[in-house]
């Protein structure tokens, strides 16, 4: 059962329902052993926990959960690492955060309002002028 470190925590805790080995550079899919029964106009993030990031190098990939989806959560943990990691069945491997989200329908415009920004990309803002991309 997903689980929070304090009522003040973002995410409920994803345990792994199995054990399995991830390779360096590799991302198996890891069951939880849970289903979720999401709100409409909400999602499931699964979000990396920052411990097994710093410590382990381990990240997660494919991380929504649509409100409509009923199966088991799974999480794709990749290995950003060079060492092999092992998961033991019960280890806390992720974390759940739900969102709210605005389902409002896309519309197709000729002409998109003018912004001091515009099309400028990263380093736009100089938040990234000092970092690789």
């Amino acid at each position: 059962m997903p689980t929070k470190g304090s009522a003040e925590a973002a995410g409920h805790a994803q345990y792994a329902s199995e054990g399995t080995d991830v390779r360096a550079r590799g991302q198996p899919i890891v069951g939880t052993g849970i289903a979720v029964g999401l709100s409409h106009n909400t999602y499931g993030r699964i979000a990396p926990r920052s411990s097994l990031v710093v410590k382990d190098r381990l990240w997660t990939n494919a991380s929504v959960i649509d409100s409509n989806y009923r199966r088991e959560v799974k999480v794709v943990l990749a290995n950003l690492g060079d060492q092999p990691y092992r998961v033991e069945k019960g280890d806390q491997i992720a974390q759940q955060i739900i969102e709210k989200i605005d389902n409002t329908e896309l519309q197709e415009v000729d002409h998109l309002d003018d912004t001091r920004r515009q099309d400028q990309g990263f380093g736009s803002s100089n938040t990234t002028m000092d970092q690789e991309v």
